[in-house]
């Protein structure tokens, strides 16, 4: 290293964090705060009758669960499988503000249509500010290590 560049740059130094993966993270760990918040709801809305010892609802959030934890990990590792993880996860804000919380809730059938009138475009716009966000070049690049 010659005497005129600076210290602090160093040749192989890794691009810093593109504003989509950011934004990206912020909603991931919002949906594991909303999971966490909403499980102990989850486990009660199972019914362990003989009929049906677990739930459609049951299965759908562990797999949520499992695939933003795995997805949280390999996005920090920078890991190439991380960016598919990253857009899967990116299109769980519809189903996931619109429809949990009024089955979770009990709402009235009222106020789920109310509720979803309001959710299923704000998540549609999650989604698609995150997809769109996380296709552009430079959060692709982000995702670099084998």
């Amino acid at each position: 290293m010659s005497a005129e560049s600076a210290p602090d740059q160093e040749p192989d130094a890794q691009p810093p964090m593109p504003f989509a993966v950011r934004l990206w993270f912020v909603w991931a760990f919002a949906l594991l705060a909303i999971t966490g918040l909403l499980l102990p709801r989850i486990i009660e809305f199972v019914d362990f009758s003989q009929k049906a010892p677990f739930s459609l609802l049951g299965i759908f959030m562990m797999l949520e669960l499992a695939a933003l934890l795995f997805g949280i990990t390999v996005a920090m590792q920078r890991k190439r499988i991380a960016h598919r993880f990253a857009i899967g996860i990116a299109i769980l804000a519809a189903p996931i503000l619109a429809g949990l919380p009024p089955i979770l809730l009990e709402f009235p059938p009222a106020a789920v249509a109310g509720w979803q009138a309001l959710f299923v475009p704000a998540g549609l716009l999650i989604s698609v500010v995150l997809i769109v966000g996380l296709l552009r070049p430079g959060a692709r690049a982000y995702f670099s290590e084998d």
